[in-house]
């Protein structure tokens, strides 16, 4: 998993957002059933778009199609990490097989 601290957060710089790769691509509507079934806090999904916005522990998460994760609010690599790996294993089952 390749993680990066991209750019401090605008409302507060002592943090940053973490660009993640899940190395798989995302089925956006059965992540998005999976995200509205867990009661993911302010989801907002556009299947149109190929992304999905969500609350996880006081941070911002977003999942794109391309398997692109971003993580607002991180302070390290290390917990970008940890958040990472509780984001794999809620959405595993939205991976997908198709290249396109």
């Amino acid at each position: 998993m390749e993680i990066r601290l991209s750019r401090p957060c605008v409302d507060d710089p002592t943090r940053y957002i973490a660009e993640c790769q899940l190395g798989k691509r995302l089925d956006m509507e059965k992540l998005c059933d999976i995200l509205r079934g867990m009661g993911a806090k302010e989801l907002k999904c556009s299947l149109n778009l190929g992304v999905a916005r969500f609350e996880l522990e006081e941070r911002s998460v977003m999942l794109y199609k391309s398997g692109r994760v971003d993580i607002r609010k991180i302070r390290t690599t290390e917990e970008a990490r940890i958040f990472l790996e509780k984001i794999t294993s809620m959405v595993s089952e939205s991976f997908s097989d198709k290249s396109s």
